[in-house]
């Protein structure tokens, strides 16, 4: 190499690293503004610290803590790395970056720099180097950035804790504030492995306060006060990686997880701790919006971001042990919020957007969020001591949790671009308002708790004319799990009052397209809502406890989905299982050996999904949907169980339940299209209202109303299709109430109230398969099961049992079906089969050695038409068993035509409470046999005979003669009445009157037959001597006999109706009189 050119190449690289030394310098002395863009490497823990009005009680006195107010950071390592980082990211500077001080060598004639300017020469050179140039980038990091900022404000006052030592604290007013925000800008367009962002935003603020300790017979009490905190650490990202390789992705996290310990009052062995008055307030706030882009590009715009808020509380509590004290007068807050949003898809504020059009596995975005609390509050607690929570003024806590927000992507023209994961979980988890205690006392009174959480708001995307691509699958949960408003006592006693009210939402609608695609626009969703809890119980184990409760909730968890795809292949299908879940226990009281008393209020509102719609026009297996909405209240409330004391069980109950709503597909002139697949399950499963008592007092007493709805009408459409249109589903519909019944064994028992059940499953179901091929077929089979145990009375060992109670239910399983189709090539087909079964086991009466008494009414509607009970009321629940059943008599018909017969004096009464006998075919002796009757004395003389019982009469015979009064036990008053006899044809004048009959009439028993009166009988003269009458008198007791009467025939009479005589009716009255109950058949 010539010379010059070796030490103009030296000049130049001295001259360079002086200027780049100079930039480092320049940039070390820079201000980072907490607003500008993050630089490359930035990671940051910040801990701001309050401490203050603390004290600890000693033997020898009050120790006054001394405080602090104060950061620990760790930037003072950290920022000196992140500025060269910084520096070296962007080395222009004030000059053009590396080597921009460099001369520039870029002109083919470009003259020399002076330091390498060829002397003067007499020789000319010819030919030669050409001139080169160098062009410096402006970030050699290629805009790549890691950047994290967790912030943990740590705020500890207006605490008091006595050892052996009294400590008290006047509570101050305290706030302690952190705020900062940090965007990150960045951009990897056209670009490969650059404009990548991984991002965490961590706002963790922990708060103690306004608790008071006491130990080992010392005091730790704190009045008054207040304590609040603020904390935000926040930044949105903006990035891009369209036409790039493996840019613009953003990997994401942002916590808000706030901790609160505050207003607890705690105390050990022969201690006291109070906190009174105190309030607390903590919030984080952390993260923002995040948007991307990955069009044109390969792995590119891909999003993964957590949002996740959690407030961590422990909060207004009270706790005593060993002959302690312990009280706390209390209220708090802690709210959370991770992420943000910003205008976008179709103006719909948005937390995460992103595309990935014309891409290769771009503009993808996985985001699970979640909206939780953690949360253990006014709680009271005793250990052989006295603890107590909201006696003086109540307590109260709340919190506001918000996480995430819509997700929307493009996936329109690309492989693997555009897909959605999405699972949010909002899910507060709770202890709260519980009192409890071990030999000593536990109180909780007006404890009030607030909720509101959200996670997620739903997606959107595209993948039309491209290849698995614009998918969404995601979960959509809303839980809600707690116990609250609980009181628990063994040898002791625990009251605890509660109310709450609390929203949880989780997700909403999903959206997508698949135009022209394969394997893309596909939704796949679990959209659930559960609230599972337990609230308002009281139980005691050799104690007395008393709960109360109410509660206002709602629950949702999804939204519904809609796809839409034309000519695709495998796309556009919807398969969702909607769950709508209510588990609850409240109202309940029981108790052991003690008293049990349980009252709660209950207002639940539970939704899943919503209406879902797919569609597949001339496709090949797309728009299909798959179904299977479930709408199940489970509860059980309001009851009383005791064995060995009183206890008792009252409130209300509204539920109203749903999941999913109306499914629409269509298969027009598709393959494998359009089709539904449901599997809709809509019912409820009440237990509610009972009193079971063993040897104590036991009282139900519940009001209820639940609603249920699972699915909707499903519509469809197979024309011209194949396989296309076709609705298969089987619609159940499980209710299963099992409702105030009363059960008692030496004890009392009391069922009260009402429930009311109104249950649908699915609905109508529509398609058509005109010109189609297998397609527009319905096989549907919706079943109802219905089995009821509702207003029992069941009562043993001299127990008594008792019921009042209404039940109403009404069920609906499916719908009308209907479809269109010539039925050629199997298409149009309609199997459609309802299936019911309802079993009663309503109102009985079984008391066994005791009583039992129901007055409950019932009233079971499925499908539009009623079913009756199996079981009718007892007659009489203390029959002997050598007795029969009272059975009315009736009046006896008269002969059509024929006049009254004379009355006769009374014998001992009539029996006017004889069994109601149906039509006796009785035969009558022609006339020819009447001739041989002499004259019919007109009177029967008296006779001291026992008494008849009633008699049945010749058919058409207006009445028997009334006999004399005969001796023996009076009329029984209260024997069932006969029923009519059949009229025969009228005689052509009245039967004279009859005259006395003789003392002694002969038995019945050797009548003969008669033959068939004629239709129309002559007129009745004088009629011959009359004989005996012409009837069957029973043999109770010895008549008199009648002189020179003939033998008169004999009446063949069935079995009377209400009589029992066969063997199985002789077991019925042997059972009957064991229980007390009589079946009757229907």
């Amino acid at each position: 190499m010539q010379s010059w050119a070796k030490r103009g190449l030296q000049t130049a690289l001295v001259t360079g690293g002086l200027l780049m030394l100079g930039t480092g310098i320049a940039s070390a002395d820079e201000q980072v503004n907490p607003d500008t863009p993050a630089s490359p490497l930035d990671a940051n823990v910040t801990v701001p610290v309050e401490i203050d009005n603390n004290a600890v009680g000693t033997p020898l006195g009050q120790a006054d803590l001394p405080g602090y107010k104060g950061e620990i950071s760790t930037k003072a390592v950290t920022k000196p790395v992140s500025d060269a980082l910084d520096s070296a990211s962007s080395p222009g500077g004030s000059t053009d970056g590396i080597g921009g001080g460099l001369p520039s060598l870029s002109g083919k004639n470009a003259a020399v720099p002076a330091p390498l300017a060829a002397k003067d020469s007499a020789r000319q050179i010819t030919g030669g180097p050409t001139g080169g140039g160098f062009t410096t980038t402006d970030d050699i990091l290629k805009g790549n950035k890691v950047v994290g900022d967790v912030v943990v404000p740590i705020q500890i006052v207006d605490n008091a804790i006595g050892v052996i030592g009294d400590a008290e604290v006047e509570g101050g007013t305290h706030d302690q504030t952190w705020a900062h925000n940090q965007d990150i800008e960045t951009t990897g367009e056209d670009s490969s492995l650059a404009g990548n962002v991984v991002s965490l935003d961590w706002a963790l603020p922990v708060q103690i306060a306004g608790n008071g300790g006491g130990l080992a017979g010392g005091t730790g009490r704190v009045v008054g006060g207040s304590a609040s905190q603020s904390t935000t650490e926040t930044g949105n990202i903006t990035t891009d990686g369209e036409g790039s390789a493996l840019s613009g992705n953003v990997l994401a996290g942002q916590f808000a997880t706030p901790v609160q310990v505050t207003g607890n009052a705690a105390s050990w062995i022969i201690g006291n701790a109070n906190s009174s008055g105190y309030e607390a307030e903590t919030e984080a706030t952390s993260g923002g919006w995040v948007e991307t882009d990955g069009d044109d590009s390969a792995l590119g715009g891909n999003v993964g971001a957590v949002p996740i808020a959690l407030p961590v509380k422990v909060n207004d509590n009270a706790a005593a042990a060993w002959g302690s004290l312990a009280n706390s007068n209390s209220s708090s807050s802690a709210d959370a919020t991770a992420g943000d949003t910003t205008p976008g898809w179709s103006n719909v504020p948005s937390y995460v957007q992103t595309s990935g059009e014309d891409s290769a596995v771009a503009g993808n975005a996985i985001v699970p969020q979640t909206a939780d609390v953690a949360n253990v509050g006014g709680v009271a607690a005793s250990w052989i001591g006295l603890a107590n929570t909201g006696t003086e003024g109540g307590t109260s806590q709340s919190s506001t949790v918000d996480a995430g927000g819509f997700v929307s992507s493009e996936g329109e023209g690309s492989a693997g671009g555009g897909n959605i994961v999405d699972p949010a979980v909002a899910a507060p988890v709770e202890v709260t308002c519980i009192a409890g205690t071990y030999i000593g006392s536990a109180n909780v009174a007006s404890c009030e708790n607030t909720v509101d959480a959200n996670a997620g708001n739903g997606t959107h995307t595209t993948g039309d004319d491209s290849t698995l691509a614009g998918n969404v699958v995601n979960t959509q949960a809303a839980l809600a799990p707690e116990v609250f408003g609980v009181a628990g006592s063994h040898i002791g006693q625990a009251t605890a009052e509660a109310s709450e009210t609390k929203t949880v939402t989780a997700g909403a609608y999903d959206g997508t397209t698949g135009n022209d695609s394969s394997g893309s626009g596909n939704i796949v969703q679990v959209p659930a809502a559960v609230p599972a809890e337990v609230f308002g119980v009281g139980g005691s184990f050799i104690g007395q406890s008393t709960a109360s409760a109410e509660e206002t909730k709602v629950v949702s968890g999804g939204g519904g989905g809609n796809t839409a795809d034309d000519n695709g292949f495998l796309s556009s299908n919807l398969g969702t299982v909607p769950v709508s879940l209510p588990v609850q226990a409240f109202g309940i009281g029981g108790a052991f050996i003690g008293q049990g008393h349980g009252g709660a209020d209950g207002d639940t509102t539970s939704n899943a999904g919503g209406d879902v719609h797919a569609t597949g026009d001339g496709g090949a297996g797309s728009g299909n949907l798959v179904y299977g909405p479930v709408s199940l209240p489970v509860q059980a409330h309001n009851f009383a169980a005791v064995l060995g004391g009183i206890a008792s069980g009252k409130g209300t109950n509204l539920t109203d339940s749903n999941a999913g709503g109306d499914a629409t597909a269509n298969g027009e002139e598709g393959a494998l299209a359009g089709n539904i697949v449901q599997t809709p399950i809509g019912g409820a499963v009440p237990v509610t209202g009972h009193g079971i008592a063993g040897a104590g007092i036991a009282e139900g007493e519940s009001v209820s109303d639940v609603l249920s709805e699972a699915g909707g009408d499903a519509t469809t459409n197979g024309d011209a299709g194949a396989v296309s249109g076709n609705i298969i589903g089987a619609q159940a519909l499980p209710i299963v109430p099992v409702t105030h019944d009363a059960v008692a064994a030496a004890g009392l028992a009391d069922a009260n109230g009402a429930n009311t059940v109104d249950a649908l499953s699915g609905g109508d179901v529509e398609t058509s398969g005109l010109d189609g091929s297998l397609s527009g077929n319905i096989l549907d089979i919706p079943a109802a099961v219905d089995p009821e145990v509702f207003g029992d009375a069941i009562a043993a060992a001299g127990g008594v049992a008792e019921t009042e109670a209404d039940s109403m239910i009404t069920g609906q399983a499916g719908g009308d079906s209907i479809t269109d189709g010539s039925g050629e090539a199997l298409s149009g087909f309609n199997f459609h089969h309802p299936l019911v079964f309802v079993i009663p086991l309503n109102e009985l009466e079984i008391p066994i050695l005791a009583i039992a008494d129901e007055n409950s009414t019932d009233s079971t509607v499925i499908n539009e038409e009623e079913y009756t009970r199996a079981f009718t009321d007892s007659v009489g629940s203390e029959m002997p068993i050598d007795a029969l059943p009272a059975l009315p008599f009736g009046s006896v018909p008269s002969l059509n035509g024929a006049g009254a017969l004379p009355t006769t004096p009374e014998i001992g009464g009539a029996r006017a409470d004889g069994p109601q006998v149906a039509t006796l075919p009785v035969q009558v002796a022609g006339l020819t046999a009447l001739k041989q009757l002499g004259a019919i004395p007109t009177q029967l003389p008296k006779s001291d005979l026992p008494e008849l019982p009633g008699t049945p009469a010749l058919p058409g015979v207006p009445a028997l003669p009334k006999t004399p009064g005969l001796p023996g036990d009076a009329a029984r008053a209260d024997a069932p009445k006969v029923a009519q006899l059949p009229t025969l044809p009228a005689l052509s004048n009245g039967l004279p009157a009859a005259g006395n009959l003789p003392v002694q009439l002969p038995t019945a028993g050797t009548l003969p037959t008669a033959g068939n009166l004629p239709v129309q009988l002559p007129t009745a003269g004088a009629l011959p001597t009359a004989g005996a009458l012409p009837v069957q008198l029973p043999t109770t007791g010895t008549l008199p006999a009648v002189n020179s009467t003939p033998a008169m025939p004999t009446a063949q009479v069935p079995a009377l109706a209400g009589v029992d005589s066969s063997p199985l009716s002789m077991f019925q009255r042997f059972i009957g009189t064991l229980t007390g109950k009589k079946f009757h058949t229907m």
